[in-house]
């Protein structure tokens, strides 16, 4: 006998969910669609409502305000607390994919600001995997982009992410609400075909004749995300013997055994690293690594003597090793710390803390060190190159230099890599 939707329900949770939950907020990122309705109100019946917290993130489009109104009603009627987070397109790119990104940023920065830890849920389903995984087939993508979307995750700022209804089909939701008699929203943007996953949509029928239905291509990502863990793993132990970690660099070596197509997939994850890239499943540098093709040129440049720039990263050649930097110029603007009592995060890879004797009381930003570093007259006893600590983080008041932890000057601040290498490749 097949559980029911909820028991199914209870099942994804409990296998993903059990820290998160024991101390923290469960974000449901909930639009007013199918999908993000029956996430709602499935996980109502099934966490502790006082850890539940609805968001709706408003685009300011045509129809959103009718969507956002049936998700406060909706989250009242279940005791749930409600927020309405805000963005708006500035015209530029492509709109399915700004919104996307505006969406987690905005998300992203409600959870930081929040006391404790917060995991965030969505409502992607079996056909949501689907058809990530035939447009990246059509784009070409490797063994990593047919993986799909993994049912734990994070974003490019460390967000957690937990997808507990991949396994379940559009319809079935759909069946389920309709029985329960929820109302939702039908999102117009999903008739549009200026959109790759609208077409990817209209294309499931035609494909399904030739055999390729939404069980072949999610059947699909699981070999693949089976074969990228192995891939994984192997790489992950050429790595330790053959990668070294300075702070927050990657040093490789600049003659390498013969590890065929494994040495540039390390060289890639690096790129994307040290690009910002710390969190499972996100990146700071995008939400992806760098191309194959332009990782495979600066591999190319690098194995001629020359060094480059990539994924906002400066990749240096010196004589038995290549340093793989931060690119000053590509770390985040100013950020502001207004709780020193909580540790900031920088630009995805740096944690920093306000330890003890802070001799200061107004207000503080971080950035990278920058010129600054000429007040920082002892920099080269740390023994890191001048343009790895230009890249690192620093703390000022106003436009004066407070600290530059990685430099050595510490002033009562400590700054701390967010996660190795190793630990990265293992997220892979």
């Amino acid at each position: 006998m097949r559980l029911t939707l909820r028991d199914r329900f209870r099942d994804q949770i409990n296998g993903v969910l059990v820290d998160p939950w024991d101390t923290g907020l469960v974000v449901l990122a909930v639009s007013g669609g199918s999908d993000s309705t029956a996430l709602m109100h499935l996980a109502a019946g099934s966490i502790d409502r006082a850890r539940l917290h609805v968001i709706t993130v408003d685009h300011g489009l045509r129809g959103v305000a009718d969507e956002v109104a049936l998700v406060a009603a909706q989250s009242e009627d279940l005791a749930l607390k409600h927020s309405v987070l805000n963005w708006q397109w500035d015209g530029q790119g492509n709109l399915q994919a700004a919104a996307r990104i505006g969406r987690w940023a905005a998300i992203a920065q409600w959870a930081a600001d929040q006391p404790a830890d917060v995991c965030c849920m969505t409502g992607h389903t079996h056909d949501d995997q689907a058809e990530t995984v035939l447009m990246r087939l059509a784009r070409g993508s490797g063994v990593a982009g047919l993986a799909g979307m993994q049912s734990v995750g994070a974003t490019p700022t460390g967000l957690r992410i937990c997808r507990p209804l991949l396994q379940e089909t559009r319809a079935d939701l759909r069946a389920w609400l309709s029985e329960h008699g929820v109302t939702w929203s039908d999102d117009p943007s999903n008739d549009d075909l200026r959109f790759d996953r609208v077409k990817a949509r209209g294309m499931q029928d035609a494909l399904g004749e030739l055999g390729l239905t939404s069980d072949r291509l999610v059947q699909t990502a699981a070999h693949m995300q089976a074969a990228r863990r192995e891939m994984t793993d192997y790489a992950a132990m050429i790595a330790q013997s053959h990668i070294t970690q300075s702070v927050g660099d990657v040093v490789f070596p600049a003659t390498w055994p013969n590890h065929g197509d494994v040495a540039i997939r390390l060289f890639r994850h690096a790129l994307h690293f040290v690009g910002g890239g710390v969190g499972c499943g996100g990146a700071g540098g995008g939400d992806y690594p760098p191309r194959s093709d332009a990782t495979l040129s600066l591999w190319q440049a690098a194995q001629d003597g020359q060094g480059g720039t990539l994924h906002g990263c400066l990749v240096s050649v010196e004589d038995d090793h290549w340093r793989i930097s931060r690119e000053v110029a590509a770390t985040p603007a100013p950020t502001s710390w207004p709780n020193r009592n909580r540790d900031l995060r920088w630009d995805n890879r740096w944690l920093l803390s306000e330890i003890s004797g802070a001799n200061t009381q107004g207000d503080l930003t971080v950035r990278a060190l920058g010129d600054a570093i000429k007040d920082v007259p002892n920099w080269r006893d740390v023994g890191l190159p001048r343009r790895s600590l230009m890249a690192s983080p620093a703390v000022f008041e106003g436009e004066s230099l407070v600290a530059a932890p990685i430099a050595g000057h510490q002033s009562g601040f400590d700054a701390r890599i967010v996660a190795d290498f190793a630990s990265f490749l293992l997220c892979r």
